[in-house]
C-alpha cells in the first residue's frame, strides 16, 4: 500500500480482513496530505442509476456499518453521527436556487424539506437575522476523518499490518510476477502493489508508463471555539460543522499545485462566512491545509492498470474521499483476493 490517507487506510483494512500481508507506505506521519482538509462530511443520498451514483450510495451506507464495527472490534467510536444538513439561502434573490436544488433532489428520490425562516430558527436558533431561507436534508450524516482513519488502522494493524511512515517511494517497477518498490530507505516485494498517494499517484504510476491524470487540489478549513449548531450547515460551497465544543469550516478550493501550506488569506475568508452565518464571531483556534486529488473526468481512479494488472489505482476521489475510502477499500480487497471486483467498475479505469 502506497499512501496512508482514509482510501489507504481502508484498503488496508479490508485486505487483512482477507487475511493478506499488507505493508503501508508513506512519505509523512499522519494524517496523510490526502485527508487533512476533510471535515467528514457524508453528503446526501443519490437516486441515480449510474456506476457512480450505485458506488455513492453503497459508500455511504457503508459507513453506518463500519462505525458499528470498529466500535465493537476496538471500543472506539468513529464520530459517525446522523446530524442531517442544512443548505442555507441568504437572502430572497437566492429563492431560484433553492428551487432549482429542490427539485432535483426530489427527483433523485432525496428526502428534502423546504424551510422558511421561522422554521430555520427553530432548528438552529443561533444563525443569523438575515439568512433567509433553507432546504433539510436529514440523510447528511458526518464521521470524524481522524478518529476514522485510526481505528482502520488499529484493527489493520491487529491483524499483522506494518505501517513504515516517513518513507518516501522513489520507483515503483515490475519483478516477475511481482512488483517491487524502492523507498529511500529500502526495496519492498509484493504480490500486488495499490497506489493510493492522492495527486502524487499519477507520478507513480507514470514510472510504468501508465497515464493516470489527477491533480492536486488544495483545502484549506479552520476550526473555531464554540459550538452553536445542532446540525451540519452548508452555504455557498462551505461547510460549518458541530464537533463537540467547537465549529469546524471549510473547506476552501485553491488550484495552487502540491502546495500544502495555510494562508492568513484563507483564515480571513472562512471568519467572514462563520460571521455572515451566526452574525458574530467565534474564536479561532486552528487551520490546516490538504490536497484532494481530482481527476479527470470527475469520476474516482480504481483499479488495476493495464499493462500491469498488479498494479492497482486506488485515488482521484476529490472531495469525496471519506464517503468513497472504504467503499474503495472493500472493492480493491475483494479485486485482489478474488480477482474480480464485485461489480461494474468500468467507468473507474484508472486510464481514462
Amino acid at each position: 500500500m502506497v499512501g496512508a490517507g482514509i482510501v489507504g487506510r481502508s484498503v488496508a483494512y479490508f485486505l487483512s480482513r482477507q487475511d493478506i500481508e499488507v505493508v503501508l507506505l508513506d512519505s509523512t506521519t499522519p494524517p496523510s496530505p490526502t485527508t487533512r482538509a476533510s471535515l467528514g462530511v457524508l453528503t446526501r443520498f443519490n437516486g441515480g442509476t449510474s456506476s457512480y451514483a450505485g458506488l455513492f450510495r453503497d459508500g455511504y451506507a457503508l459507513h453506518a456499518r463500519l462505525a458499528a464495527d470498529l466500535a465493537v472490534e476496538m471500543g472506539v467510536d468513529v464520530g459517525w453521527r446522523p446530524l442531517g444538513s442544512i443548505e442555507l439561502y441568504l437572502n430572497p434573490s437566492d429563492e431560484w436556487r433553492l428551487e432549482e436544488l429542490l427539485a432535483s433532489s426530489r427527483e433523485r428520490g432525496c428526502p428534502v424539506d423546504r424551510l422558511d425562516g421561522r422554521a430555520l430558527r427553530e432548528m438552529e436558533p443561533a444563525l443569523a437575522a438575515e439568512v433567509w431561507g433553507g432546504l433539510y436534508f436529514p440523510g447528511d450524516h458526518r464521521v470524524d476523518p481522524s478518529k476514522l482513519g485510526a481505528a482502520l488502522w488499529a484493527s489493520a494493524a491487529r491483524r499483522g499490518a506494518v505501517a513504515l511512515c516517513g518513507d518516501r517511494v522513489v520507483q515503483i517497477a515490475q519483478r516477475g510476477e511481482g512488483v517491487e518498490i524502492a523507498t529511500e530507505q529500502g526495496n519492498h516485494c509484493a504480490d500486488f502493489a495499490v497506489l493510493a498517494a492522492g495527486a502524487w499517484s499519477g507520478e507513480l504510476a507514470g514510472q510504468l508508463g501508465a497515464q493516470v491524470t489527477v491533480r492536486p487540489v488544495r483545502g484549506q478549513h479552520a476550526r473555531f471555539a464554540g459550538c452553536p449548531l445542532q446540525h451540519l450547515v452548508h452555504v455557498d460551497g462551505h461547510y460549518m460543522v458541530p464537533d463537540g465544543d467547537e465549529t469546524l469550516v471549510g473547506a476552501t478550493v485553491e488550484e495552487v499545485g502540491f502546495d500544502l501550506r495555510t494562508t492568513a488569506a484563507a483564515v480571513v475568508d472562512l471568519s467572514a462566512r462563520v460571521e455572515k452565518v451566526l452574525g458574530g464571531v467565534l474564536p479561532f483556534l486552528s487551520h490546516r491545509a490538504g490536497l484532494r486529488p481530482k481527476p479527470k473526468n470527475g469520476r474516482p481512479l480504481i483499479g488495476p492498470l493495464q499493462a500491469f494488472p498488479r498494479v492497482f489505482v486506488a485515488s482521484g476521489h476529490y472531495k469525496n474521499g471519506v464517503l468513497l475510502g472504504p467503499i474503495t477499500g472493500q472493492i480493491i480487497a475483494r479485486w485482489i483476493a478474488e480477482g474480480v471486483p464485485g461489480r461494474d467498475m468500468s467507468r473507474f479505469a484508472p486510464e481514462r
